[in-house]
């Protein structure tokens, strides 16, 4: 019987109990200087989300982004809004237009076609003749 000296039980034995370690946490919110943030200024909040550049200020709220001072959504939104529709119907008629002109090159095609395979047999029948 082969004897392995990791793995015996007299190995664990010697009475010792482990040293106990500190815990050491991961995160370094413990070792910054409180004098430039607080700990309010970690917290995260439910409030709408705001955005300042400059003198603008800006609220997204319901998935729209307001300006506090009006109630309404943000000045140009709905400008692009209108235009964004001008440019969709535009787009749909111009698909319109292209799908138009397909037809009509394809009945121009079948009608070239027909017209070929009647002269090929009049040609055929005047040399008859």
């Amino acid at each position: 019987q082969l004897k392995m000296p990791l793995f015996s039980k007299t190995h664990f034995r010697s009475g010792k109990k482990p040293v106990k370690r500190k815990s050491v946490s991961l995160s370094n919110i413990s070792s910054l200087d409180e004098s430039v943030y607080s700990v309010n200024d970690l917290k995260l909040e439910s409030g709408p989300l705001t955005l300042r550049l400059g003198e603008h200020e800006l609220m997204f709220n319901k998935g729209q982004w307001i300006s506090p001072s009006k109630d309404g959504p943000v000045l140009g939104s709905t400008d692009l809004q209108q235009e964004h529709k001008q440019v969709m119907e535009e787009n749909n008629l111009l698909k319109f237009k292209i799908e138009l002109l397909l037809d009509m090159l394809a009945a121009s095609n079948a009608d070239n076609y027909v017209l070929q395979k009647e002269l090929e047999s009049l040609k055929k029948q005047s040399k008859k003749h």
